[in-house]
């Protein structure tokens, strides 16, 4: 099988700006950001950006773009007992996709109880109790929430 390659840079920008979107700005951003005055938070989030996230982010398209080929091959390619950081990354995905699928499922459902308002007099409790019907403690398991089940088709 041939490797695929991108269309266009556009395409590739798209993607990229698609997936550093993440959850958050649909999710908890809004709620955490006006709660704690807005715009104080954009002095942290811009130095971490600077110092780390885009020179980690040049770093892995420079290698994937050099080496042609997966997260762990590449890692084997530039070091051979170096695979496995590879596979951490692939590992890494997976799991987020996971928890995003999730938080999405959440998110269909909200917005079906939104029309109404369920939560409008114990958030907490509409979360915990009538949503995910959390039981006691780990060793008493609940039963399917079919609403969240659904939630997770749509996604």
């Amino acid at each position: 099988m041939a490797r695929q390659k991108w269309g266009s840079r556009w395409a590739f920008v798209l993607a990229a700006v698609g997936s550093a979107a993440g959850l958050g700005n649909a999710w908890r951003f809004p709620y955490m950001a006006y709660s704690n005055g807005g715009g104080a938070f954009y002095v942290p989030y811009f130095i971490a950006l600077f110092l780390v996230g885009i020179p980690l982010l040049m770093a892995e398209f420079a290698i994937g773009q050099g080496l042609q080929s997966s997260a762990p091959k590449s890692m084997a390619i530039i070091r051979k007992n170096a695979e496995f950081i590879g596979w951490f990354a692939v590992i890494g995905g997976a799991i987020i996709t996971f928890y995003y699928n999730v938080i999405m499922a959440y998110i269909f459902n909200y917005l079906y109880y939104s029309f109404g308002v369920a939560w409008k007099d114990d958030p907490n409790g509409f979360f915990f109790g009538k949503f995910l019907q959390v039981s006691s403690g780990p060793g008493e398991l609940g039963s399917i929430r079919w609403p969240i089940v659904i939630g997770l088709a749509l996604t």
